[in-house]
């Protein structure tokens, strides 16, 4: 058909606004970009979780493509699940941190979000506490590609139970600088309510009136009055894109009632989620971020994202996972030896939780791909081991295709090179050839790591 729709068309309606995702009458005839000549945007999520890894189970013992699942890498391939994100995933083991290790964690956290060693500060009584001393990865990708998107990046945190005490380094993923960390969103009725819809709490108690502004309804005349003009592919498109905003509103809507002080006082800023009985909802908030997390980007909404799952020394626990666990902080059990299947049951669970964010992004089409097809993700913690803050032989996935320019599903092995190579790679991916280094003093790299670009 003739009839072509810019890339940007929105649907409209009583103030409210409705991005559509790439529609066959917005491609080029191959359905590799839009018909404007515009490629397809690229995306980077870095996607962190804390407390390390056991490297035994970890580690694949094959290299190269046909690499197979260890028992903590099992969870990319969940027929239960319907998951089968194997072939997007790329294992990268053998490379170390190059920053001193002066302070487990921190050390880290600094080194694979920024590639640059922390910088001390005062712990004004507590153990030590640090910050970042240059910008961090994603934002520079964000300063790189964000275009004019909405949104220049987004930071979203699942557990609740990061560490406040030592500093931002432990804190938050994201830093535009050594004193400008990027406050991350908790809630996922927030970040809906800042990407798609009106939210206006009426009884912060009852979740089935906690959303009284709904966009489907307002944008449907509009979207009836484009559907005629689309081919038989696009219509289908549109209505599963609207179908699939409406089922993450009603996962928000079934999600435990938000009742801080946030829903009372729109403006002030709601940084938490509700535990149920003790226990954070750790598996209804991933999935609801990740199918908003993959809708923002199939919307052009943002490019950029850090998604901490648990943070650094966080006390997350898994009590859902575990009913008998002496304690309910997963830090504390990584430095008990005899508590070490408790720490790989909470591992598990984690790359699960990873596992559904890559699923998200795969199910989000995108002309003949989706939306992993033209991401990288890079999926870390902030030692390599738990029980002893090691720093070599790092945990660090790299996951998507960049739009062709990452080597997907592959297990590369290195000999004790900079970790910050990954980070470079990435870069190189996502922005492009002109990036020519990463990270800075001991972390700086020239060099990405070979066969992943």
């Amino acid at each position: 058909m003739n009839f072509k729709l810019a890339r940007r068309t929105l649907l409209k309606g009583l103030g409210a606004s409705l991005a559509l995702p790439a529609l066959e009458s917005m491609l080029n005839s191959h359905g590799t970009a839009f018909a404007q000549g515009v490629p397809f945007p690229k995306r980077y999520v870095a996607w962190f979780f804390g407390n390390g890894v056991l490297q035994n189970k970890w580690t694949p013992a094959q290299t190269g493509p046909n690499w197979a699942l260890t028992p903590l890498l099992q969870p990319l391939v969940d027929a239960a699940r319907n998951i089968d994100v194997k072939s997007y995933v790329s294992v990268v083991s053998g490379y170390n941190v190059k920053t001193p290790n002066l302070r487990g964690h921190h050390n880290g956290v600094c080194a694979l979000m920024s590639g640059a060693p922390f910088i001390p500060l005062d712990p004004m009584g507590a153990g030590y506490s640090s910050k970042f001393s240059v910008k961090s990865v994603d934002q520079v990708i964000a300063d790189a590609i964000a275009g004019t998107t909405p949104h220049k990046s987004l930071q979203l945190a699942i557990s609740k139970r990061y560490t406040t005490g030592e500093g931002p380094t432990l804190q938050y993923l994201s830093h535009r600088g050594p004193d400008q960390p990027m406050l991350q969103t908790t809630n996922p009725a927030t970040l809906f309510n800042q990407l798609f819809a009106s939210f206006t709490p009426k009884d912060p108690t009852d979740p089935r009136d906690r959303m009284r502004a709904n966009v489907l309804d307002a944008v449907k005349d509009d979207a009836q009055r484009l559907t005629p003009k689309l081919g038989t592919a696009d219509r289908l498109r549109v209505d599963a894109h609207l179908t699939a905003i409406s089922e993450v509103r009603s996962q928000i809507l079934a999600l435990p009632p938000v009742v801080t002080s946030a829903c009372v006082k729109p403006n002030a800023p709601t940084q938490n989620n509700n535990d149920v009985n003790g226990v954070e909802p750790y598996e209804a908030v991933n999935k609801v971020m990740s199918d908003l997390l993959a809708l923002a980007f199939a919307c052009d909404l943002t490019r950029v994202a850090t998604y901490q799952f648990s943070g650094s020394v966080g006390g997350q626990c898994f009590k859902a996972l575990s009913p008998n666990v002496p304690r309910d902080n997963e830090h504390a059990l990584t430095h008990d030896a005899a508590a070490q299947q408790m720490v790989q049951d909470g591992i598990t669970f984690t790359m699960q939780s990873f596992a559904y964010t890559l699923s998200a992004m795969k199910k989000a089409i995108e002309g003949t791909g989706n939306v992993l097809d033209r991401s990288c993700v890079l999926a870390t913690s902030d030692v390599a081991e738990g029980l002893d803050h090691s720093i070599d032989d790092y945990p660090i996935l790299v996951a998507g295709k960049a739009g062709g320019a990452l080597n997907a599903g592959i297990h590369v092995r290195g000999t004790g090179q900079n970790t910050t190579n990954v980070l470079l790679s990435c870069m190189k991916a996502v922005i492009g050839p002109q990036i020519t280094s990463a990270g800075a003093a001991q972390g700086l790299s020239t060099t990405p790591a070979p066969i992943l670009i």
